[in-house]
């Protein structure tokens, strides 16, 4: 059984399709299906059940696919021992995206000169989908902010809290000698990140707190919120590494946030039942060695 196929059986079941899957692998479409047919005639049995929404496996296809898993981390030991003394190779690393941009950024120097053959690319996800990313084998390593954090089948190093800043423009007549209220921040306006943001959501949930009718407007990025607060649009809640620059030259002023916030943990976190490459061991090592001192 050629281990090309268990992947474009992976990827589809990850995909939920043939057609994204293909998209995904840079495949046509045809060959997919072939690899998925092959697959079903080995076995004697339907790995997919086909339905208009996609594709989900059978009983038989779950039992393949933890297998599968298994055969490719064994593949990639294989020849990661037989073809490599020093770490070397591609790592994929999923994280928020102030974490990418203001703490990953300033360790890369440090990691390139460390390990100049192991090839880092970065993924901006908030939590659920860095998870999904790891267990789906489209990451080997993510960094996660959360309160607190115990998924199944992830191994995890608290690299320490993080602190957040809530800000609003300059000119924001909000009080700052004392904890603004939900309903202050529900009478300026909130400026949320995307959903699965744990900071985020809970600053929605305060703002529910006071009025239920209200709902906060969701941004993409951290660049757009900062400007939409220094434009007067509302307050935010964001790392205060993001925001230091426009604290400094009073473009934006920090809030003293209501009681109840969760102090947020920077995690860094890796499938516990996967094989750790030795670049993979290499890049757990340097970021939890570097990012505290971030």
């Amino acid at each position: 059984m050629e281990t090309r196929l268990l992947n474009s059986f992976l990827t589809v079941l990850r995909a939920g399709g043939i057609t994204a899957a293909a998209a995904e692998l840079g495949f046509v479409q045809s060959t997919v299906t072939t690899h998925i047919q092959t697959l079903e005639r080995l076995v004697g049995t339907p790995l997919l059940d086909r339905h208009p929404a996609g594709v989900s496996p059978t009983r038989a296809g779950s039992l393949l696919a933890e297998h599968a898993r298994q055969i490719l981390d064994l593949e990639e030991r294989m020849l990661a021992e037989l073809t490599a003394a020093e770490p070397s190779g591609p790592i994929r690393l999923w994280a928020p995206e102030s974490v990418c941009a203001y703490w990953l950024a300033p360790a890369l120097p440090e990691l390139r000169a460390k390990l100049p053959d192991v090839s880092l690319s970065l993924f901006p996800a908030a939590t659920r989908r860095a998870l999904a990313a790891l267990a789906d084998r489209r990451a080997d390593l993510a960094l996660v902010l959360e309160p607190s954090l115990n998924p199944p089948g992830v191994d995890l190093v608290d690299l320490g809290v993080q602190q957040l800043s809530l800000v609003a423009a300059s000119t924001s007549d909000l009080p700052r000698n004392r904890p603004v209220t939900p309903a202050e921040l529900a009478a300026t306006g909130v400026l949320l990140l995307e959903e699965g943001c744990s900071y985020s959501d809970e600053l929605a949930g305060l703002v529910a707190s006071s009025d239920p009718t209200m709902s906060p407007p969701r941004f993409g990025g951290i660049e757009v919120a900062k400007r939409c607060v220094a434009a007067g649009l509302g307050v935010s809640l964001l790392p205060t590494v993001t925001v230091a620059d426009e604290l400094a030259d009073s473009r934006l002023v920090e809030l003293r946030p209501p009681a109840g916030l969760a102090e947020q943990h920077l995690w860094l976190a890796e499938p516990s039942s996967r094989w750790r490459s030795p670049a993979v061991q290499a890049v757990h090592a340097t970021l939890t060695a570097s990012i505290p001192r971030i």
